[in-house]
């Protein structure tokens, strides 16, 4: 048995067991591996992704475009639209999530476009009057945005298609 000079029972114990077992570390490494792999990265990215959009779309677009129009300054409209701000992160990862779940960038375009289209006329409404002009301006900013963003997730993030060699009914 190996002793490594420190003196400490510690390393001599570890040295002894990797002797009496060299295929323990591969098995941990194995286990370790099969762990991470199993973790559904593609949803959980799309999760992310959804959410840092929605973030963005509050932080952001919608100012912009508030701006833009010539409503408001970009930043009383971010200090306004602040307070919307998680629940559009919530309401964008779930959205990411069901556009990189649709596996088709029109479906998913199409998803987080609704999505963005939706909470974009709300957040706007909610922040200020609930003028039509207003909520089309919003709406109008969140559904591009949510739109672009659904086809991006949904191609970058689709799940690969597996395909299993024809076997004859028997």
């Amino acid at each position: 048995m190996a002793a490594t000079g420190h003196g400490s029972r510690h390393f001599y114990l570890w040295d002894s067991t990797l002797e009496r077992n060299p295929g323990m570390i591969k098995q941990f490494n194995k286990f370790i591996v099969s762990r991470i792999w199993g973790i559904r990265l593609r949803p959980t990215g799309a999760v992310f992704l959804g959410g840092f959009a929605g973030l963005s779309l509050t932080a952001t677009v919608l100012p912009e475009a508030l701006a833009g129009a010539g409503l408001t300054d970009s930043f009383s409209a971010r200090i306004d639209l602040a307070g919307f701000a998680i629940y559009s992160i919530m309401l964008w990862a779930v959205g990411g999530w069901s556009a990189q779940r649709t596996g088709n960038p029109w479906l998913g375009g199409l998803v987080l476009g609704l999505v963005g289209g939706i909470s974009g006329a709300i957040f706007t409404g909610l922040a200020y009057a609930a003028r039509p002009m207003l909520l089309l301006l919003g709406g109008g900013a969140g559904l591009a945005y949510g739109a672009v963003g659904g086809i991006l997730i949904a191609t970058a993030l689709a799940e690969s298609k597996t395909t299993t060699p024809n076997h004859p009914t028997r």
